[in-house]
């Protein structure tokens, strides 16, 4: 099958399609990249670990691991029974959205009237608390409560839905124009501040950067400071309630 994420189409395995339900693709189009699972390791002859030639190799501590190509077009994800997300075939994604001008960040997103926010920080810092509230104050809907494509296209950025929401209910396979980011932090008093040259520092943080590769690493900081000049960031010093809603509207949209 093939689903699109942030417009890109990518091929996956049918049989794990449960997983990104929602975001199969109707078109017939070519995909950017596959990604094939088997459930068990292959016998491991010399350094060669899969029947594709393998310029990356990814593994995690519960025994999930990847092969990649050099491009990441070709995946083959060795997926243990028992694991949660994929976290793996995420990296993978990360790696050749790198190529488009695409970042995952670790935050929620809302769509109000085809505009879209984004809330990061750290955890327990309040990003599905706060998609929540835009949604119970303002009627914005949900796209993710813990994790967002972010994707330039023409000269513009949209945030868009992923499968991958950690533990929030919320996935949508939606794209909307992205007007602001804001990092949270928990306080007494509702405040919100433009970040300049600061925002680097709050947002770095957030990103799911392909470390592992120097081409796509590169692409990706590209993508990154193109981010930082068209997008504005915020601190958002807050309680979770609406004062806190709508003093981060206004000043999003200049109400």
């Amino acid at each position: 099958m093939v689903i699109r994420i942030a417009d890109l189409p990518i091929g996956w395995q049918d049989e794990h399609s449960e997983y990104v339900r929602g975001f199969e693709s109707d078109k017939n189009e070519t995909p950017i990249m596959t990604v094939r699972f088997e459930n068990s390791m292959p016998a491991c002859h010399g350094i060669q670990y899969s029947d594709m030639k393998s310029e990356h190799i990814l593994r995690l501590e519960n025994g999930e691991f990847l092969c990649a190509n050099a491009d990441w077009s070709e995946n083959v994800s060795y997926y243990p029974t028992g694991a949660s997300e994929y976290a793996l075939p995420l990296a993978a994604i990360c790696s050749k959205f790198a190529y488009y001008n695409a970042l995952l960040m670790h935050a929620s997103c809302v769509d109000i009237g085809g505009d879209g926010v984004i809330f990061t920080g750290f955890s327990g810092a309040g990003k599905t608390t706060q998609a929540q509230l835009w949604r119970d104050f303002l009627g914005a809907e949900i796209i993710n409560g813990d994790k967002t494509a972010v994707r330039e296209i023409n000269g513009e950025f949209y945030a868009c839905g992923l499968p991958w929401k950690g533990s929030s209910p919320y996935s949508l396979n939606r794209k909307t124009r992205l007007r602001g980011i804001a990092v949270l932090r928990q306080s007494p008093e509702n405040r919100i501040t433009r970040l300049g040259a600061a925002a680097t520092e709050n947002i770095l943080p957030h990103l799911f950067m392909p470390h592992w590769d120097s081409v796509c690493l590169g692409n990706a900081l590209d993508t990154f400071g193109s981010l930082l000049e068209k997008v504005p960031v915020y601190l958002l010093e807050c309680r979770p309630d609406g004062d806190a809603v709508r003093l981060t509207y206004n000043t999003i949209f200049g109400c």
